[in-house]
């Protein structure tokens, strides 16, 4: 039979300094709140939106997922209303979709 120590076993690689440093280390010291946008903005980011759609162009996206603020290149493909999303065709032909509260900036890009 065999008599695996698990998890035992690869407590050894590691002296206690880089232990007490890993248990004491902040993992969640990279994360942010969800800002919070005003009303000027969110006219601003409808207005951008809009004009991409009109004219067919690249946008870049914003957005907020997990306490971090992650950018998305793409066209803007549909505005789902009543889903409350918006679908990015990404330029690898990927379908993105990306809620609309979750939305922190949108910007036209220089990129095709």
């Amino acid at each position: 039979m065999i008599r695996d120590r698990g998890k035992m076993k690869w407590q050894g690689m590691f002296i206690p300094q880089h232990v007490d440093a890993l248990r004491g280390y902040d993992w969640d010291n990279t994360r942010i709140e969800k800002p919070t946008l005003d009303e000027q903005q969110l006219e601003e980011i409808n207005d951008t939106i809009c004009e991409a759609m009109e004219f067919s162009m690249a946008v870049e996206i914003a957005y907020y997922r997990s306490g971090v603020i992650e950018v998305l290149t793409g066209h803007i493909h549909y505005l789902d209303v009543h889903n409350k999303h918006v679908r990015i065709v990404t330029k690898n032909g990927e379908i993105a979709r990306i809620k609309f509260s979750d939305i922190t900036g949108v910007t036209i890009s220089d990129k095709p």
